[in-house]
């Protein structure tokens, strides 16, 4: 009977505990307190935009003359599960009472923690409010996510080219390389437009000029006569600008393609590719993949064979990311 009486009181504590919290939340996000007097500041730990599923995270920084009593934050779209405090790393404090109402241990003035959202399909953007209530009043931060497409990557894709005659094509929407593309898809076959529509670069080498091209369907430089010639935009990134392929995320991509300055400045051929390089480039707006932002690394040009094309032929071996 004692233990079942005990076990009672304690659940009673817990609930009573829970309620206070919730209420002393509430009361911090209802009470119309004056503006305190605390310093606030929210930084993005690694850029404030994402793709859904993608985790947005900030440094909470806040100062207060007088005890902070909690740490409340609300979003215009909830976060997915697993968003909240995060006080797993060694880096940040872990100052809360709870972590899902925001309390704060007493007699405490300061603290830095971090907090994780988990960005929810089917939003194009939220707003997060970020707000600390001290014995003074309440201080808030307003927050906005970006949700940008998600993205794909296709390592160690291989573009043959005999010369500028005979050379492979690259399709992004699906990482496809189409091999010896003028003379296996230039026919105006149901089949073969639909791969057309598809094409957003070719690979060609010129040999007279030693002189390895990437170009447009749509490009001067080469002559596909195909039904339909997309007309992706191409600009190389600066030598000093180092891009891992495997790194590189949804925000990150719209950061390195600067898609206004691809549409403004872009070419519809790159000249004299080398190991390296990173080429920019963003999708004709009538190909299926339509105006989407990409990056190709040269990680490979040399001389190879391959049995489609007679004799000594060349490869350019690269990594490439594009959005969905």
């Amino acid at each position: 009977m004692l233990k079942h009486l005990s076990k009672i009181f304690f659940l009673l504590l817990l609930l009573t505990a829970i309620s206070a919290c919730s209420d002393f939340v509430e009361d911090g996000i209802e009470i119309d307190y004056p503006a305190s007097n605390a310093t606030l500041t929210v930084e993005p730990i690694a850029g404030e935009n994402g793709a859904a599923e993608e985790t947005v995270s900030y440094k909470i920084t806040a100062n207060a003359t007088t005890n902070i009593k909690s740490l409340i934050v609300q979003s215009s779209n909830e976060g997915k599960n697993g968003s909240g405090f995060n006080v797993n790393s060694t880096e940040f404090d872990d100052p809360f009472i709870d972590h899902i109402f925001g309390t704060i241990q007493k007699n405490t003035q300061s603290f830095s923690v971090r907090y994780d959202y988990i960005i929810p399909t089917d939003i194009s953007r939220t707003r997060l409010t970020f707000t600390i209530v001290d014995e003074t009043g309440k201080v808030s931060v307003d927050k906005t996510i970006s949700v940008v497409p998600n993205i794909k990557k296709y390592a160690d894709r291989a573009l043959f080219a005999k010369d500028n005659d005979f050379y492979d094509a690259f399709a992004s929407i699906d990482g496809v390389v189409y091999p010896d593309i003028k003379n296996n898809y230039s026919r105006f076959t149901e089949e073969n437009v639909a791969v057309q529509e598809k094409i957003d670069l070719a690979f060609y080498y010129d040999r007279e000029q030693q002189n390895a091209v990437l170009a447009a369907p749509v490009s001067s430089r080469i002559f596909l006569e195909l039904a339909i010639n997309n007309s992706t935009r191409f600009k190389k990134l600066p030598a000093s600008v180092k891009v891992d392929i495997a790194n590189v995320t949804p925000s990150s991509l719209i950061e390195l393609t600067a898609e206004e300055e691809l549409l403004k400045t872009g070419a519809t051929h790159i000249d004299n590719l080398k190991v390296g390089d990173v080429i920019g480039f963003i999708t004709d707006l009538n190909s299926v993949n339509s105006l989407k932002t990409g990056l190709l690394k040269v990680t490979g040009l040399h001389p190879g064979s391959v049995a489609r094309y007679d004799g000594i032929a060349f490869v350019l071996e690269c990594d490439i990311v594009v959005q969905e």
